[in-house]
């Protein structure tokens, strides 16, 4: 692979790494409401479903599953019904008679803020749920990018037009698959760290309702496209 190959491949990777999407819903959602803790536990989730798409594209097995029209629907139909239990069961909560409660975070580690109060939440005192957060954010990372149709897509289009087929395609296809997703733990990480210094505003109890509301219709929204795509 040529220079201009791997900037090309770099510079289309990061754009599609920022584009926000399921990924980019859960990692804000977890980390705005329970702390950079969270969203790690989330990109480690991710990092793990990524590796298997990457094994799997190195073995050419994903080819397999996107030329087969059942098993690509049945991928599809999973992972559109994980994301709308996921948006409806966060919409769930801010319903009005829980809107209150929601509203208050109770980050990884730590213990929420007041009732009724703007202060940023105190990280000193463990979390009783603390956990649960943990195993639920990380199976949300893995499960909603394990069924993700359009990472399989991805791996299938995308990678294979900067590898050259013949003796060593698989190795520069699990190169690239590496340079890919080092690049997109880079950028979540950075991301997350971001968030979480934005804490003391983010978790104010008006914000944090705004982010969860929006968080639930973004995962219904992809969750109607993935199913209705072909």
């Amino acid at each position: 692979m040529s220079d201009i190959q791997i900037v090309s491949f770099v510079a289309a990777s990061l754009l599609i790494i920022i584009v926000p999407g399921v990924d980019f819903a859960l990692v804000t959602r977890q980390t705005v409401r329970y702390g950079r803790r969270a969203g790690f536990v989330v990109l480690a989730g991710l990092f793990a479903a990524a590796l298997v798409h990457a094994s799997l594209a190195t073995a050419g097995l994903s080819a397999l599953l996107v030329s087969s029209p059942a098993l690509y629907t049945v991928l599809r139909v999973a992972g559109a019904l994980y994301l709308l239990y996921l948006g409806g069961t966060i919409l769930w909560a801010t319903r009005p008679r829980r809107a209150a409660a929601v509203a208050q975070p109770v980050p990884v580690g730590a213990g929420g803020a007041g009732a009724g109060t703007d202060a940023a939440p105190v990280r000193d005192t463990p979390a009783a749920d603390e956990p649960h957060v943990a195993r639920r954010s990380f199976v949300m990372g893995v499960t909603s990018q394990l069924l993700n149709v359009k990472v399989v897509v991805f791996y299938v289009s995308f990678v294979p037009q900067f590898v050259k087929p013949g003796d060593g395609a698989a190795a520069r296809t699990a190169v690239l698959a590496a340079t890919f997703i080092g690049l997109a733990v880079l950028w979540w990480a950075c991301y997350i760290l971001l968030i979480d210094r934005l804490q003391p505003w983010l978790t104010r109890p008006s914000v944090l309702l705004v982010i969860e509301r929006l968080t639930g219709l973004i995962l219904i929204v992809l969750a109607v496209r993935i199913a209705l795509s072909h």
